[in-house]
């Protein structure tokens, strides 16, 4: 493992980072926020927004155990009934709670760099655990693209949005988005399912194709969401900065395609690996994923240059280097051995820089600061 520290003068930088973003939400402008504005009067000073930052994370970690329990990553099994609510219903406490961590932080004056990157860092991992609750809540199956419809929407959305922000320097949601409208369907389908079943998700609406369910369709429209999170990083960084930093964008990402692409290389040409063992490959895309967007994030926050690492590159060659061994045993071993190396570097990667962070800033995790310390 090679974390090097973060410059010092790297880390003064924290102190000129201010978030920016714009939410032309409809459900949030009209309803969530005004909403959120009358509840967090309710809740203690004393409550840390870091504490709810890491509530609304365990929402989904919670729901993730159900629907573990209920039939691991064998995409084409319903769940129960029982499930179904839970993860509607976490989805929608989760979604509440991302959002009323902000307005705590500004009521109690504990708007920091570090509850920035603590909100989105646990976004990232959010937006794993959704992936998979959502591909069980939708039964897209195992053997084609669907299987892997929800991950890349999910993954692929959040990612290019986050590295937007670091390019142009403000996060932008669109009238109707995945953080706001996106986790409100969750929410609604969940409890859909837990009331009527799952069984109106494997109907499907055209004769001709019987394997395209609407499960299988909704999930082909989170995949198309995320797709269009890159062209609207392209289209975006065109019109602000040029066709140069275009190029640069498509080189600045390369870490990031293999867990894009050596999936669905997997999915097309070694089905029955995927079939039978698609959790380990999605297991080691989603480490590179969050691994990689948490690099983008702090060097957002520290306004510092993102650059292709150790990490990545390790990630990277062993991935692709299974796409040429023919053993399937050996293919599963260096996988696992990939994903028990990315999650060790992963933990200790957000150790050290949480610590470094908060002692640069000089402020405590998940305790209400005393003064006043705005950013």
């Amino acid at each position: 493992m090679c974390i090097s520290p973060i410059a010092k003068n790297t880390l003064d930088n924290l102190t000129q980072y201010k978030y920016k973003y714009k939410n032309d939400s409809i459900l949030y402008g009209h309803c969530m926020s005004p909403f959120l504005d009358k509840m967090v009067v309710f809740l203690p000073k004393t409550l840390a927004p870091n504490l709810i930052t890491f509530c609304s994370l365990m929402c989904n970690i919670i729901a993730f155990y159900f629907s573990v329990n209920d039939g691991g990553f064998d995409f084409s099994l319903s769940l129960k009934r029982r499930t179904c609510y839970i993860i509607g219903f976490t989805q929608i406490f989760y979604s509440l709670l991302d959002n009323i961590d902000g307005k705590q932080a500004r009521r109690t004056g504990n708007s920091t760099p570090f509850g920035m990157l603590m909100d989105h860092g646990c976004d990232i991992f959010t937006n794993i655990f959704t992936a998979y609750n959502m591909s069980r809540l939708l039964i897209v199956g195992n053997d084609d693209f669907f299987s892997y419809s929800v991950f890349f929407g999910l993954l692929v959305g959040f990612y290019y949005m986050t590295y937007e922000d670091y390019k142009i320097g403000e996060m932008y949601f669109p009238p109707i988005n995945g953080a706001d409208e996106g986790n409100f369907a969750v929410f609604l389908i969940g409890v859909g399912c837990g009331i009527f079943g799952q069984d109106w998700l494997k109907i499907a609406l055209f004769s001709s194709y019987p394997k395209l369910t609407i499960g299988k369709i909704i999930g082909g429209i989170i995949a198309v969401g995320g797709f269009s999170a890159v062209i609207n990083l392209y289209i975006h960084t065109y019109k602000k900065k040029g066709c140069i930093e275009n190029v640069k964008n498509f080189f600045d990402n390369m870490s990031f395609y293999s867990c894009i692409v050596v999936p669905l290389i997997y999915i097309y040409y070694r089905k029955v690996f995927y079939y039978n063992t698609k959790w380990i490959l999605i297991v080691n895309a989603c480490l590179i994923f969050a691994r990689v967007t948490l690099d983008v994030q702090i060097k957002m926050a520290t306004i510092d240059t993102f650059k292709c690492n150790f990490m990545f590159f390790f990630s990277n060659i062993v991935l692709i280097s299974t796409l040429f061994i023919k053993d399937y045993a050996l293919v599963f071993y260096l996988l696992g051995f990939s994903a028990v190396f990315q999650l060790a570097e992963l933990v200790v990667f957000i150790f050290f820089r949480a610590k470094e962070i908060t002692d640069h800033l000089g402020i405590r995790i998940f305790v209400i600061e005393p003064h006043e310390n705005k950013v």
